[in-house]
């Protein structure tokens, strides 16, 4: 008790000697009332000092970021360039009866056509419907598809640059098929990246002779009485037969007269034509999300944007990683004791499926041919031994089947893997966009002209040189003696032949050759890189309220805070014209800008008073102090420039503030 008498004792002497007016005013007055009185307002302005400080540690905290935007940044680089066909299959050589005979020998021969492979799935359930039994049947098929590309070597069944390559263009000079480079791909087969021989992917200009031009044969429409053969032989398909005596891989492709691209499509209604994607150099092609369908007989300007992508660390909302991205190598192509690795960088997409492919591994012993994957073949899940692709193994079914629930499961984790795999994005990387105007080409006029000039040399030079890599087929042809083949009338291929000299090309058909090319350009819309930047921005919240982000009037940058476009505001514009009764006083606004645009801003434009001042500039702050002529209510036009730097980088601050609002917030830091 004696402790308590003494502290309200300590308590009652320092209120009466207190300098803070509300709790010496309590204490002092004699009067119950006030006492209450005092009590209730040091209590409210207590909790409105504890709430302003609140305000500003979690404004401060919170490190709202200043979004800067440059039209015009860097030297912008050419981007990768992937080319792949919507038919992976060549038409030609499933149209022509020596080769699709020699295919038909190695299914039956090698893998008994899958008759063995999932045998009770084949057939119509009672419950099913004929549309969805299809589906059913579709998909199943694309299972046998893809172990027979994980399994075989299919190289030579797809896209052939040197077969589809008639022109190419980079930079204006000529390139060839030296520079595009296989990757092979489940849904594709063979794809084809540009790289140009020299690795010069700067951009020079952004004229007509910019870019990367193209002149391609699709190999994607041979087809002739292929429709009819297969809507007579579904005709003929009753609801028993599908019960009792399902169709199988031989018989669609054979009875049914259909072919293996129609068999890799699966579910999947797609166009004719190419797929161009465009991606980063380091990236690896077909995890780019920019894609375009070229169709044939069109000419397709694709238009590139660069820009690089500058943002700030900042957990937990949003992490990256300022160093260098790591790399990993994937497998571009394989085949028979071959495979070709290249180097990709390591960010958050490449991290995401490296941690699926561990999740499918931890799960079936076995890696996915669905992503890209940087080991032999022999380790994916659908690849099946020479020994046993006529009869499949219970260990290759148990795997199939695991694969299948694995690679759902991976899919369905894809956005709680991007969160975990944040730390692999990286602070500064480049973002591509892509636009795509197609018209219909060649010309009509110019039609006989291009197979003279154009197609014609290509193929005439590829009979005489070409050496054939055949792998499979073991065919006497060659793939260009095959589309040369198909491209002639009957009546002039029986006449000429395929070593007909060149006056005789108008016997090729006009029709399917132009069902059968395409042109691309594919072009930068500007020499230079658009450059984005995050920089933090630390404000009182005092001054907040009259604080405007500036531009230059040019148009070089804009300024954008918390995701809203400022307006631009012209120097001689930013002064405030006082208002009657109001002190005499120039205020500047606030300004984020980078420390070189704000020695040009300040360049043109003076300090009110500052001939008669000095500029003291330190290593974090930097303060311009007019003279004072005659009084301290002179004071009223105190410039400060504050200049704040978070890790290097720092966001300069010119704010004019008038000495009324300059002594609160001194009074405040006290």
């Amino acid at each position: 008790m004696s402790n308590v008498k003494a502290a309200a004792t300590v308590l009652t002497e320092y209120g009466h000697r207190s300098t803070l007016h509300g709790l010496s005013h309590m204490f002092q007055s004699g009067d119950l009332w006030r006492k209450a009185f005092w009590l209730v307002l040091t209590f409210a302005a207590s909790g409105a000092c504890v709430y302003h400080i609140y305000a500003t540690v979690s404004n401060y905290l919170e490190s709202p970021i200043t979004s800067i935007y440059r039209d015009e940044g860097p030297q912008a680089l050419f981007p990768g360039v992937t080319i792949c066909n919507l038919k992976p299959v060549s038409e030609a050589l499933l149209h022509a009866e020596e080769e699709k005979a020699a295919l038909f020998h190695h299914l039956d021969q090698v893998w008994n056509f899958f008759d063995n492979w999932l045998f009770g799935l084949r057939s119509r359930k009672h419950s099913e419907t004929r549309v969805e039994y299809k589906e059913r049947q579709r998909e199943l098929l694309k299972t046998y598809t893809d172990i027979f590309w994980v399994s075989d070597d299919t190289r030579e069944f797809g896209l052939s640059d040197r077969h589809t390559l008639l022109m190419c263009l980079y930079k204006n000079k000529h390139c060839n098929a030296s520079n595009f480079k296989l990757v092979q791909h489940h849904r594709y087969w063979n794809c084809y990246t540009f790289q140009p021989l020299d690795g010069d992917r700067t951009i020079d200009n952004s004229d007509q002779d910019s870019g990367l031009r193209l002149i391609l044969f699709t190999d994607s429409n041979f087809d002739s009485n292929r429709l009819d053969d297969s809507v007579n032989y579904l005709r003929s398909m009753t609801r028993e037969d599908e019960i009792t005596n399902p169709y199988s891989l031989r018989t669609y492709l054979g009875r049914g007269n259909r072919t293996l691209n129609q068999v890799l499509t699966g579910n999947k209604w797609e166009a004719e034509g190419l797929r161009i994607f465009i991606h980063n150099e380091s990236q690896f092609p077909t995890t780019s999300d920019i894609a375009f369908d070229v169709s044939s007989g069109a000419s397709t300007t694709i238009e590139v944007n660069t820009k690089q992508v500058n943002t700030l660390n900042r957990p937990p909302s949003h992490v990256c990683n300022a160093e260098e991205p790591e790399t990993i190598s994937y497998v571009r192509y394989f085949g028979p004791n071959v495979t070709g690795l290249r180097s990709y960088r390591l960010t958050q997409p490449e991290a995401v499926m490296e941690a699926q492919q561990k999740m499918i591994f931890d799960k079936c012993g076995c890696y996915t041919h669905l992503l890209p994957f940087k080991f032999n073949t022999s380790l994916l899940c659908l690849y099946a031994d020479p020994q046993h692709r006529i009869h499949p193994s219970m260990e290759f079914m148990q795997r199939l089947a695991c694969h299948t629930n694995s690679f759902k499961l991976a899919e369905q984790k894809t956005s709680e893997l991007l969160q975990q795999k944040d730390e692999y994005k990286p602070c500064t990387s480049w973002k591509l966009q892509a636009t795509k105007v197609q018209v219909p080409w060649p010309r009509s006029d110019e039609l006989i002209d291009f197979v003279n000039y154009v197609f014609m040399p290509s193929y005439i030079a590829e009979l005489q040189n070409e050496d054939q890599v055949m792998h499979l087929l073991k065919s006497r042809n060659s793939r260009a003696e095959a589309i040369i083949r198909h491209l002639f009338n009957p009546d002039c291929r029986k006449e000429n032949g395929t070593d007909a000299p060149l006056v005789d090309s108008w016997c090729i058909s006009r029709a399917k050759l132009k069902a059968n090319v395409a042109q691309i350009w594919i072009k930068p819309a500007s020499t230079h890189a658009g450059v984005y930047m995050e920089e933090y921005s630390y404000d009182w919240p005092e001054a907040q309220r009259g604080w405007r982000h500036l531009r230059p009037v040019d148009g070089n940058f804009a300024a954008q805070r918390h995701g809203v476009h400022r307006a631009a505001v012209h120097p001689d514009e930013r002064l405030h014209q006082p208002r009657r009764g109001q002190k005499v006083f120039k205020r500047w606004q606030c300004s984020s800008l980078s420390k070189q645009d704000a020695a040009r801003f300040r360049s043109h434009t003076k300090v009110p008073g500052e001939s008669g001042g000095r500029r003291d500039e330190g290593a974090g702050a930097s303060a311009a102090v007019p003279a004072a002529t005659t009084s301290t209510a002179a004071a009223a036009a105190t410039a400060a420039t504050v200049e704040l730097s978070q890790s290097g980088k720092g966001a300069i601050r010119q704010a004019w503030i008038a000495a009324d609002t300059v002594e609160s917030l001194n009074r405040l830091l006290r």
